[in-house]
């Protein structure tokens, strides 16, 4: 999502959304009903600058959860979000007393939710120091220590558990978007690459080019050979095709023995030297004992008013043509003539 801000790199939660922002409706709906009311009785009661403080963080929350919810860019940095939160807890600690120390444990927690480690790390060292003080000066030493250790164990134990939950996303999130057997990419995923690289058309006039790739008689080995052996070829082939491919391409596996690699910013004619190597260098490894294995491929780059499911036909037409033309072979659809061309070994 190249046009959109990266507030879900450095927003926890927004992470676990995907960076759609679906978790701050439901968020801005519980400061207005938990913080409004704060702010209209602080007023109220002629503690303006409490009252003042708590408004500006409710305004200055929505303005940014409605642009994450867009897309868009924060209009008020995070930080300044978290730095005003605390501010509203510290102020109402030292103004209104003791009965206000318990919302020092609530913000703690959003704050660990809502941020990356480190700086959840630093701003709950801001809440513990303030309240730590507040506690000193108004408590006597044993009261001050029990508070101080609960609130450490608390943020202690909060962000064990966020630890835990970051790696089952990850994994989670690694687990949805790529084939179990080979480690390719899976179908979902290329339908989000191929939007991107369409769109950088659009806006850049950077082609980019598909290269279908179908296992040639792949059914001929899972008959000889078993189902095990069958797999073995496509986790090699895989292995295989990402040790000559380039760090930025992209592998996906769009069926049984069928992949699609995706060359970003890669023109036609250099796209068709790739697929010739990628051919000639699996012809030639040893993806099965005692048999050589070969594949056939198809070409597409980017066009003028292409969309997806025209591109992934046009590649696919020119993979059929390929297997039809004799297999072991590359062939190429030109949208400028609309026709299937041979690629010169």
């Amino acid at each position: 999502m190249p046009a959109k801000y990266n507030a879900k790199y450095s927003l926890r939660l927004n992470t676990y959304f995907d960076g759609q922002g679906k978790v701050f409706p439901a968020l801005s709906l519980i400061i207005m009903v938990i913080f409004a009311p704060l702010a209209v009785k602080n007023l109220i009661i002629g503690e303006y600058a409490l009252g003042l403080l708590i408004a500006i963080f409710i305004c200055a929350f929505l303005a940014d959860s409605n642009a994450l919810l867009k897309g868009r860019a924060l209009p008020i940095n995070e930080n300044i979000i978290a730095i005003l939160a605390i501010s509203c807890v510290s102020l109402t600690l030292f103004t209104l007393g003791a009965g206000t120390i318990f919302w020092i444990f609530p913000v703690s927690i959003i704050i660990s939710f809502s941020f990356p480690l480190i700086t959840s790390i630093i701003f709950n060292s801001l809440l513990l120091l303030t309240a730590t003080t507040y506690v000193f000066l108004n408590y006597d030493v044993a009261d001050s220590l029990r508070f101080f250790f609960a609130f450490l164990l608390t943020a202690c134990a909060v962000h064990l558990l966020l630890r835990q939950i970051d790696a089952l996303h990850t994994l989670l999130k690694e687990e949805s978007s790529k084939d179990a057997l080979t480690g390719a990419l899976n179908r979902r995923q290329l339908n989000l690459f191929l939007s991107d690289a369409l769109a950088n058309k659009i806006h850049y006039h950077n082609d980019s080019t598909l290269i279908m790739i179908d296992v040639d008689h792949f059914k001929q080995i899972n008959d000889i050979y078993g189902h095990a052996k069958g797999d073995e070829v496509l986790i090699n082939l895989v292995s295989d095709i990402r040790a000559q491919i380039r760090e930025s391409d992209l592998l996906f596996r769009v069926g049984g023995e069928e992949f699609v690699v995706l060359l970003p910013n890669t023109q036609l004619k250099t796209a068709e030297k790739v697929a010739q190597k990628l051919r000639a260098n699996i012809k030639t490894s040893a993806l099965l004992d005692n048999r050589t294995i070969t594949v056939s491929l198809g070409l597409c780059a980017t066009g003028n008013g292409l969309t997806q499911t025209k591109w992934m036909s046009c590649a696919d037409k020119a993979l059929y043509a390929a297997k039809q033309r004799g297999r072991d072979r590359v062939c190429l659809y030109n949208l400028n003539q609309n026709r299937i061309e041979d690629v010169a070994a």
